[in-house]
């Protein structure tokens, strides 16, 4: 095996590429497994910390080639499945089917929201096909 197979979150930098205009508001994402970075042939899985102040979201989305899981760790945050609203706390899955659009923020005045996530079917963005949901 040519790849580490440990990583950590404090030595993950975070995604400068994603940008508000590819529907990446105030976040802090680390892409801690992927294709790239670990050999991953089916999933990627990340951790992502949304700041507080409301300005924090990632845009309607979606990812035909994939499914989702996210879990919040800690703070609050707001899931968007579809017409369906979840407002979540520590502890709380929410499970994204393939092509499914969703989105998810945080709309606390001064509390972080920070969460890990799995999309099983593609081991990078590119290849979970993501797309952002116009409206």
């Amino acid at each position: 095996m040519a790849k580490n197979l440990l990583t950590s979150v404090k030595d993950t930098a975070p995604d400068e590429s994603l940008v508000p205009s590819r529907g990446f508001n105030d976040m802090d994402l680390r892409w801690l497994v992927t294709e790239e970075n670990m050999g991953a042939e089916y999933l990627t899985f990340g951790r992502t910390v949304f700041a507080p102040g409301g300005s924090s979201r990632h845009a309607m989305h979606r990812h035909p080639n994939a499914e989702e899981v996210l879990m919040v760790l800690r703070g609050k945050g707001v899931s968007l499945v579809g017409d369906e609203r979840y407002d979540m706390v520590p502890g709380d899955v929410n499970f994204i089917p393939k092509n499914a659009p969703h989105s998810f923020f945080n709309e606390s005045p001064d509390e972080e929201c920070e969460i890990i996530f799995v999309y099983g079917g593609g081991p990078t963005l590119e290849k979970a096909g993501y797309e952002v949901v116009d409206g």
